[in-house]
């Protein structure tokens, strides 16, 4: 299987940084955008293009130079598909190019969770402390208030990367991860406010290594992407280390140079690399109760915030008229949708440095023009 995934990600362009766990994108374009934009090769599906009440949302991907991919379904049947750009080994970038999601990939982290609440591994009531003991403040925090945000544990600042590096192994910069978040105060009581952290998936995601005995990427290929046939999904950590692995940039110390990734830092809360079509049927399994069963996919779609933060399980609620994410990796961002009550999914992923205003409006701008048709 791992063969399987390294061979599609051949052509791809990877690197999860820091900040590319992050909720929020800025919207300047990076020396990545321009070389996006500069080497376009646009695909727009005949599908697409004889449907007149997309036209206008299609002049819009095409005015700002939209690079990446844009699929769509409703009810089972592609009413949307647009690809522009092209990676940095020179290859097109086509619809079926697997594209990192970052934050996207905390609702996997959340449905593992839930999964295992499922088999009575544990509960999304159980307290912190039974798996981090050694955090002082982890009795008062319990897993339901990580997973909407609302656990008080404050996101990476300059502070946390003092021993962080790029040299380090996955270990060695969790375990600094860990040894910084506990030195840290909670930014207020848990359960008293919303502050987005990825440090809530940092610690989710090796609660579900701690409790199912397996590496996280394995729990969800095993769980979800297998049982789905999300055969072209994987993560930064098993890709990293194929010889054939085509290496992407980002940011080090103020100079644009070759990086695979930043270990340690994006476990659970952006490392995961998918497709159009793989994202689709995640989409579409999870409200069908194909990953979890209807009573965990409410609590995970379920807003828990009571302002218009709008979170529930590793998702945003009405999110473009449905459920999804926003997700930044370096200079790719992407998104994904869910409007069950339309059957309409919606998956956006780019390399051209757009921002989240950006992908997101244009993100409405398809869920409005698709709702209505």
């Amino acid at each position: 299987m791992i063969k399987r995934i390294i061979a599609v990600f051949l052509t791809a362009v990877m690197v999860c940084t820091a900040a590319g766990c992050s909720s929020d994108g800025g919207n300047n374009k990076t020396e990545a955008s321009s070389y996006a934009s500069e080497q376009s090769t646009e695909s727009v599906t005949e599908a697409t293009k004889e449907n007149d009440k997309l036209d206008a949302v299609l002049s819009k991907f095409k005015a700002v130079d939209f690079g990446g991919v844009v699929y769509a379904e409703k009810n089972g049947k592609e009413v949307f598909s647009y690809s522009n750009g092209k990676l940095y080994n020179d290859v097109p970038i086509k619809i079926d190019t697997p594209m990192p999601i970052g934050s996207v990939s905390k609702q996997f982290c959340a449905a593992a969770v839930m999964i295992l609440q499922e088999k009575g591994k544990l509960s999304v009531e159980d307290k912190l402390d039974k798996y981090y003991p050694e955090y002082k403040e982890a009795s008062k925090i319990t897993l339901h208030q990580m997973l909407c945000h609302r656990s008080g544990i404050p996101n990476f600042d300059d502070s946390a990367f003092e021993n962080i590096t790029y040299d380090n192994t996955d270990e060695e910069n969790t375990k600094a991860v860990l040894e910084w978040t506990f030195e840290q105060p909670l930014l207020f009581e848990p359960d008293t406010d919303f502050t987005y952290s990825n440090l809530n998936f940092t610690l989710l995601s090796n609660i579900v290594e701690k409790v199912s005995g397996e590496k996280y990427i394995d729990f969800l290929r095993e769980n979800i992407f297998v049982p789905l046939g999300m055969e072209h999904t994987g993560s930064v950590d098993e890709l990293d280390s194929s010889p054939e692995w085509a290496k992407g940039f980002s940011y080090v110390n103020d100079d644009f140079v070759p990086v695979g990734r930043q270990p340690g830092l994006c476990k659970g809360g952006g490392d995961i690399v998918s497709t159009a079509a793989d994202m689709t049927l995640w989409m579409k399994g999870l409200p069908s109760g194909k990953v979890v069963n209807k009573e965990s996919y409410k609590a995970m779609t379920t807003d828990y915030t009571n302002t218009s933060d709008n979170y529930g399980y590793g998702l945003r609620i009405k999110f473009a008229g449905g459920v999804g994410h926003f997700g930044s990796t370096g200079h790719f961002t992407a998104c994904d949708c869910i409007v069950e009550k339309d059957g309409l999914t919606i998956f956006m992923a780019s390399n051209s440095g757009s921002g989240q205003n950006l992908i997101t409006n244009q993100l409405f701008n398809l869920s409005v023009a698709l709702r209505e048709k």
